[in-house]
């Protein structure tokens, strides 16, 4: 995960790193995906093409949170957290494979004098992108799905940090992930290259504060998915899958969309306007919610994490902890809570909301002592959750 606007990331014991940017003067931060910004594919330069934007210092005004061991000494974990009076930022990545994992790192990135900032998540696609891509510089054989997700990141990263710089415009995110180079740019920054066969799911959140809420902005292609959750009402998912059957109980639906370099695919955009403080938003990959028995149950995994923490750097880990004990598959989440102005008002918030869940959610199914019974209490829990949880699905799909 890149912050301060595009500065350098610093590994962790695990390895988990693959960012490569980095300032001049500092060690060389080797990325596993990039030494030097290019890497191998099929006799094919792969590439994040263009400056990586280390020709100045980075600003005071982009926000660096705090890299962590990674969780209960296991590799191929991470976590970030933040905390400030303003704003609650919490990290977390995992993979099944160390070293070859499908999800990048997450995103995080924050201008403080504008009062903007973007999360992110990027879910390389293991069917399609299950081939090999070709090695990386220690040798690993990576995958399609592996590089697609590293490049996303650092497209999605860059084409932010322009948007910051030049609020006038800076291109479509569609084009600067297909590697389009805006018109009349003389100096390009980071452009994504993904060739067709190198798939990835993208789930962003644009954020801008203002005194009175928050205007933010989902783009997302693929299962990947973006969340709001307040006190009063709870998670809520925002962005609608790109998928056969938009059902939010049936997990590794085949997908319809996919963000890609030379395919035809959609970069989906929704626009939220003022939503009232305090609130939390959210970008996950399926790995943190399509191993739970309905989506109640990730909102419970987020707020029994949360209720159980003394710290945003806590929650982090607990976090990472809990998703690794369950999950099937690779793993990345970043959240971010707004106007709670520090971490016990946060807790002490979401405590009803955590009660609320247990009783009516989680308590009935781990109380489930037959096939039939789960699959009726599951569906219990569906239709109590159901209205709340896709008021913005359904809103999309009248737009």
């Amino acid at each position: 995960m890149i912050t301060l606007g595009y500065a350098a990331l610093q590994p962790d014991r695990s390895g988990a790193s693959h960012g490569d940017l980095r300032w001049p003067g500092q060690e060389d931060q080797r990325s596993p995906l990039l030494h030097g910004r290019t890497g191998q594919c099929d006799g094919d330069e792969l590439t994040a093409a263009g400056d990586l934007r280390t020709e100045t210092p980075p600003s005071a005004d982009w926000l660096a949170p705090e890299l962590w061991p990674e969780a209960d000494g296991a590799a191929g974990v991470a976590t970030w957290h933040h905390q400030s009076r303003q704003l609650t930022a919490v990290a977390v990545w995992s993979e099944r494979r160390p070293g070859l994992g499908e999800d990048a790192e997450p995103t995080f990135m924050y201008h403080d004098a504008s009062r903007h900032g973007l999360l992110g998540v990027y879910d390389g696609l293991g069917g399609a992108g299950a081939r090999h891509a070709g090695p990386a510089y220690d040798g690993r054989q990576l995958t399609h799905a592996f590089v697609a997700s590293r490049l996303a990141y650092l497209t999605v990263q860059s084409w932010f940090a322009d948007r910051v710089d030049h609020p006038e415009g800076t291109g479509s995110l569609r084009n600067r992930l297909a590697g389009a180079r805006s018109p009349g740019r003389s100096r390009p920054k980071v452009v994504g290259t993904l060739p067709r066969a190198f798939p990835t799911t993208v789930a962003l959140m644009e954020y801008r504060l203002a005194d009175d809420g928050v205007d933010v902005t989902a783009y997302w292609a693929g299962d990947s998915r973006c969340y709001l959750m307040t006190p009063a009402v709870g998670l809520q998912q925002v962005s609608v899958d790109d998928t056969s059957v938009r059902d939010p109980l049936i997990a590794d639906q085949p997908m319809t969309n996919l963000a890609s370099a030379t395919g035809d695919f959609t970069i989906n955009e929704y626009p939220l306007s003022r939503i009232p403080l305090p609130c939390v938003l959210v970008c996950a990959t399926d790995g943190f919610f399509g191993y739970v028995e309905t989506p109640a149950l990730f909102e419970y995994v987020l707020l029994d994490e949360l209720r159980n923490s003394h710290g945003s750097g806590h929650w982090a880990r607990r976090l990472a902890s809990r998703v690794v004990s369950y999950t099937g598959g690779d793993a990345s989440l970043v959240l971010l809570a707004l106007g709670f102005g520090s971490f016990q008002r946060l807790r002490d918030s979401l405590s009803e909301r955590h009660a609320e869940l247990y009783e009516q959610h989680y308590a009935p199914l781990r109380g489930a002592t037959t096939r039939d019974q789960l699959v009726e209490r599951r569906r219990q829990s569906w239709e109590r959750y159901r209205r709340p949880y896709m008021h913005y699905v359904d809103r999309y799909g009248t737009r």
